[in-house]
C-alpha cells in the first residue's frame, strides 16, 4: 500500500522517492489526464518565469496476475519472499523515463534552485486541483491526506470480514508448521513473510556485508518458509491480493497517479 507515498507528483525532489512514474496501461483516461496535468504545469511554470517540459511515458506492462496461485508459487519456488534472493541474485536497478526537467533542474544552483523546485511545487499541486479535483492546499497537505488514505486501506483490509475469516486458520496453519506468527491480523499476515526475513537480513549485515555465497543458505530456507505459507495462505491470497489491488489502485488514482 506504501507506494501511494511515493512517485505521484513526479519528480523526486518533490518525496524523495525516487525517479518520475509513467502512467500505465490502464486506459486513455489515466494517460490524458497525466497529459493535461503535465500541460497545466508547464503552463504555470512559464507564466512565471520557468522553463518545464510535459513528460508523459508508457512502461512496459506485465500481463501476470499477481493472485494466481501458480504463478505466486513459481515465484516464491526461486525467490521466497524477495528478501535473500535479491542478495543471491541481484537485478539490475530498473531504468524508468528519463525526465526531461532533470537537466534543468541540475544545472541550477542555491537560490535559483530552489526558485525553481518551489515554484514547481506549487504548480504541481494547482494542477492536481484543476485537472484531478483535489482539495489540497500544498504538497504537505497533499502527502497527508495520501498518509491518511494508506491508513483507510489498512483498515479496511483488516476489517474485511471475509479475509477476518480467512485469516484464522491461515494464521493456525503457519503455527502448525513451526512458522512465526506475531499477529492474525489479515494486513500483518500478508507482508510477515517479508517481515521475518527481512529482520534475518538485517542481524546478519550488523556483522558485515552481506555476500550471495553467505546469502544462499538463507534463500533456501526462506523458500521453504515462503512456499509454506503459501499453501497455508492459498485461499487467504485468493482473496487478499485482488482486494488490495483495487483499494490501492482507487487511491491512486483518486491522488494523481496511475493504476498498476
Amino acid at each position: 500500500m506504501r507506494v501511494l507515498t511515493c512517485g505521484l507528483l513526479g519528480l523526486a525532489v518533490l518525496t524523495g522517492c525516487g525517479a518520475s512514474p509513467a502512467p500505465t496501461a490502464d486506459g486513455d483516461a489515466t494517460v490524458d489526464k497525466v497529459r493535461e496535468r503535465e500541460a497545466v504545469i508547464a503552463t504555470c511554470m512559464k507564466q512565471k518565469g520557468f522553463l518545464y517540459t510535459p513528460s508523459v511515458s508508457r512502461p512496459k506492462q506485465s500481463d501476470a496476475d499477481p493472485a494466481d496461485y501458480e504463478a505466486m508459487k513459481a515465484i516464491r519456488g526461486k525467490e521466497g519472499f524477495g528478501v535473500f534472493s535479491a542478495i543471491v541474485y541481484p537485478k539490475p536497478p530498473e531504468k524508468g523515463a528519463q525526465d526531461p526537467n532533470k537537466a534543468t533542474i541540475d544545472a541550477l544552483q542555491g537560490a535559483k534552485r530552489d526558485a525553481y523546485l518551489k515554484t514547481m511545487n506549487e504548480c504541481r499541486v494547482d494542477a492536481l486541483r484543476q485537472v484531478n479535483g483535489l482539495k489540497v492546499t500544498s504538497l504537505a497537505d497533499y502527502q497527508d491526506q495520501m498518509s491518511k488514505e494508506i491508513e483507510n486501506i489498512d483498515k479496511a483490509l483488516d476489517g474485511d470480514p471475509k479475509l477476518l475469516e480467512l485469516a484464522a486458520p491461515f494464521a493456525e496453519c503457519l503455527k502448525s508448521k513451526g512458522e512465526r506468527v506475531a499477529s492474525a491480523r489479515p494486513l500483518a499476515l500478508g507482508g510477515r513473510g517479508v517481515e521475518v526475513w527481512s529482520k534475518q537480513l538485517e542481524k546478519l549485515r550488523e556483522a558485515g556485508e552481506v555476500t550471495a555465497e553467505a546469502a544462499r543458505p538463507y534463500l533456501v530456507k526462506e523458500i521453504k518458509s515462503a512456499l509454506v505459507d503459501l499453501e497455508c495462505g492459498k485461499d487467504f491470497y485468493a482473496a487478499f491480493v485482488p482486494l488490495a489491488k483495487r483499494l490501492n489502485n482507487a487511491a491512486r488514482v483518486k491522488y494523481g497517479f496511475e493504476a498498476q
